[in-house]
Formats: C-alpha cells, structure tokens, sequence
C-alpha cells in the first residue's frame, strides 16, 4: 500500500513537471526565450522586492547583455524541467523553480509589466517540500490563491466602470487586435474580433460571461465538490481570452490543472 502511494503521488508530481515543461517550451517556440531578450531594453522592473533581488545583482541585465548566456539558460531551463520529470527529488525541483522565477523575473521586466501568467512557476513550490503534510498543506494553499486570484479580478471588473459600458470591451478588442488590423489580418481569430467590436452588446454580454466564469471559483472555497467545474471553467476563461483579446493562456494552465490532478481529499499525495 506505501509502495503505491509513493508511486501514486510521484506520478502526480511528474504530470505537473511535465505540463509546465510543455508550456515552457512553447515560450520558446513562440520566441520569448531568453534569446529573445538580447541587448533589449529594459522599462521598468516594479515595486516588487523579488525583482530588486535580482536587478540589485545584475543578473537580468548581464543576461541580455551576452547573448551566449541568455542561449545557455535557455537549454539550462529545459534541461532541468527534463531532470527534474526524470529524476523527481527535492533538489532537481529546487533548481528548477530557481530557473523558472529568474525566467519569470526576466521576461516581466522585459516586457515592462506584470500581466504574464505566473502559473507555471507557482505550481513547482509545494514539489519542494519533502514531508508529505508540508506538501499537502503547500498545495492546499496553493488552490486557495488561485481562488482568490480569480475571485478577486472577478469582483474588480465588476466595480469597475467598464462593467457597464457597452463601449468598453469593444473599445479593448481593438486595441488588442490593432496590429492585426493594421496588416490586414483575415484569421478567423480577426473576424471574430471585427464582429465584436462592430456589435458590442454581444461583446459585453461575453464581458458578463467571463466575470461569471470568474466568480464562480468562490464556491471553492467552502467546498472542494465541484473542483474539477471550476478548473473547467477557468481554463475556458483563458481560452476564450486567447481568443478574442489574443492573450495567451499558456503559463496558467498548468497551474489549473492542479484542480484535476491533485485529490484534495487525499490525506497523501
């Protein structure tokens, strides 16, 4: 019965490596890697004291400044995602997580701002944790920020001023999708997009769906029933984001998948 147990949650454990493995190599493919960073400027780095950690000791900036560095922690950040799914202990995660934070770290002060999905690097933290209860309780933890991550935007949008302004996710979507415009984009993705904006009531009715979609993770906090609904519905949500506001939900989507992976019931993992 221990044997099984051990397999049980190592085997839970690696389809998480192996999700955020997949999303980091989309990044990659997708040409946000480390290469890309090369010699760019940087605008600003926030008020977040993780990042002054990091810019404090030049380590971002002497990244971009070597372009044979920024190739180097690129294999780097696979090669221990692929180690640390191989050889599953405390220490080839603790590495790992180390390299997707200065990642994480990198990439959001590269792009000037803080909206990149955190997911798949928040999601290795309770792998760190040797005690089975220290790991149950880093992942219980975990399932209650997400809740309040999406519960939270939830209840922002909705005491925001655009709620109920027909003219808001219309006026969104355009500048989400100018670009496509602009080069006279004809992708399904575009036409969706142009119809919206042409029809905004139909565009803020979509605005309602997501709030609900949203708020719907509060129920997750008093009880853990309808988990793998509200793990269907957030991943929907973010679907539905890459398609009609172009913003990719890879990055969050291994940290999602926690809903369905994870037996919160369990007394072990």
């Amino acid at each position: 019965m221990n044997k099984f147990l051990t397999t049980l949650r190592t085997d839970f454990a690696k389809q998480l490596i192996l999700l955020v493995f997949i999303e980091f190599l989309i990044f990659e493919i997708s040409g946000v890697g480390y290469t890309s960073f090369s010699n760019a400027p940087y605008f600003n780095i926030g008020v977040d004291p993780l990042y002054w950690i990091f810019y404090g000791l030049l380590i971002p900036q002497t990244i971009i400044k070597y372009p044979l560095i920024a190739l180097i922690l690129d294999f780097a950040t696979l090669g221990f995602l692929l180690i640390a799914l191989i050889k599953f202990n405390k220490k080839w995660i603790g590495f790992t997580f180390f390299l997707l934070i200065l990642y994480y770290v990198t990439l959001t002060g590269y792009l000037g701002h803080r909206n990149f999905q955190s997911g798949f690097v928040l999601v290795l933290f309770p792998l760190m944790f040797k005690s089975e209860k220290n790991k149950m309780f880093a992942f219980e933890a975990l399932r209650y920020w997400i809740l309040f991550y999406y519960t939270s935007s939830a209840i922002f949008k909705f005491l925001g001023d655009g709620v109920f302004n027909t003219n808001h996710l219309g006026n969104i979507l355009t500048q989400q999708f100018l670009p496509y415009f602009i080069e006279h984009n004809l992708g399904v993705r575009t036409l969706i997009n142009s119809y919206l904006v042409n029809y905004k009531n139909m565009a803020q009715l979509l605005l309602f769906g997501a709030i609900i979609f949203e708020i719907s993770t509060f129920i997750g906090f008093f009880t853990k029933k309808y988990d793998k609904l509200i793990g269907i519905f957030l991943i929907a949500f973010h679907l539905f984001n890459w398609l009609l506001m172009d913003i990719s939900p890879f990055g969050q989507l291994s940290i999602l998948s926690i809903f369905f992976l994870i037996p919160f019931n369990a007394k072990k993992i």
